[in-house]
């Protein structure tokens, strides 16, 4: 298969989407009174709702991908092993190190978080994603090492080809519903205050898309998947994705509409969240295929960084809310101020990745770089 370089972009672009995400989320759920303005913004409140819809969807999909090509290129016990210094060792150098200090940020931001995780002082907001993502690592291998080529009915579901395509709709739609009518029944949350809970439901939440990923590789589909014709992905993604944001808490208040809805409503939007997830990949994945074809050096930087810069920002995102809270107390433009504080919490934390991957331990804590023999390093790629 020839290298998909637009992957590469995807790989880097879809964790650091999460930096304006979580810039508006401290400024609007942590902080305390929260920001004026930011929840009710619609270009900020339209592109929380869009970023979240798609965003780890296509990162577990993309993860699923790599996951399958490098373990089938290297063997079993050669990526086991990788993947444990490649995600674990960031996970836990991040839960011992950022996982505190953000603790402490996040209560100086509304003492509501002082009860931490279970009495610890720990807050672990976005490092929720290795977690999920270790447990996928362990779960795809159990599974075998080589797979059968699928036959042509599956291929052409997986490439929305026909009405194949309705078969894999129905079938994410039915695993929506039945993950919201069993958190609805269980009484399931997902917050970090039941942080048991809200693994379980990215757990399942993202299985279908690491799931579909995995397969891309398998039966050879990548330079498919990963390149559909929007004229084929749009017009199925976007009632889904319409449906989702007007059913989104996020989206709701910046148009006039209350922020909770009723158990059936909750229903639907489990199913409708859960097929505009995958369906707005494929839509983004095929974008990026013709703006990124090319190798490209930022791209490359980003790819290489995109670990310790998304496990720094979050801090960076607190410290940057709380001199705002500070410093503009009110503001008539919060969109300007949500684009500029996201862009500050991007240079700084690239800023951090220059820094720890000079330093052998470092490096290997927070950008889980393995060192070679003679003093070198290189990154534990895919």
């Amino acid at each position: 298969m020839n290298r998909l370089h637009h992957l590469d972009a995807a790989r880097a672009l879809f964790l650091l989407l999460g930096i304006p995400f979580h810039v508006a989320t401290t400024a609007i759920m942590i902080l305390s009174p929260e920001a004026p303005g930011f929840r009710e913004a619609p270009a900020i409140a339209l592109s929380l709702s869009l970023i979240h819809t798609f965003r780890m969807s296509a990162f577990f999909m993309l993860s699923g991908f790599f996951a399958a090509m490098v373990r089938e290129k290297r063997g079993q016990g050669p990526w086991f092993a990788d993947r444990l210094i490649r995600v674990g060792v960031p996970l836990v150098a991040s839960v011992a190190s950022l996982a505190v200090i953000q603790y402490h940020l996040k209560v100086g931001l509304s003492e509501q978080w002082a009860g931490g995780f279970h009495g610890l002082p720990l807050a672990f907001e976005h490092l929720w994603f290795l977690i999920v993502l270790l447990l996928f690592v362990c779960t795809f291998s159990l599974f075998p090492l080589r797979w059968r080529s699928a036959g042509a009915p599956w291929r052409n579901a997986l490439a929305l080809r026909g009405w194949r395509a309705l078969g894999l709709i129905l079938g994410l739609a039915l695993w929506g519903a039945l993950l919201a009518g069993a958190a609805y029944g269980l009484e399931l949350q997902d917050n970090e205050a039941v942080f048991d809970q809200q693994l379980l439901i990215r757990y399942l939440q993202y299985a279908p898309a690491f799931g579909l990923g995995a397969l891309a590789w398998h039966w050879r589909m990548g330079e498919h998947v990963f390149n559909l014709p929007l004229r084929r992905t749009l017009p199925l993604a976007l009632p889904f994705v319409a449906l989702h944001v007007w059913l989104d808490p996020m989206a709701r208040p910046a148009f006039g509409l209350p922020m909770d809805i009723d158990p059936m409503w909750r229903l639907v939007d489990g199913v409708a969240s859960q097929v505009a997830g995958i369906l707005a990949s494929l839509v983004a994945f095929g974008v990026l295929a013709r703006l990124a074809s090319r190798p490209s050096k930022v791209v490359a930087f980003l790819v290489d960084g995109a670990m310790a810069i998304y496990l720094f920002h979050m801090t960076w995102a607190m410290i940057a809310i709380t001199l705002m809270a500070r410093l503009l107390p009110t503001s008539p433009m919060p969109v300007v101020q949500w684009l500029v504080i996201s862009g500050l919490v991007l240079l700084a934390s690239a800023g951090c990745y220059l820094l720890v991957r000079r330093n052998t331990l470092l490096a290997l804590a927070f950008c889980g770089i393995r060192p070679q023999r003679g003093g070198a390093t290189r990154p534990a790629r895919a």
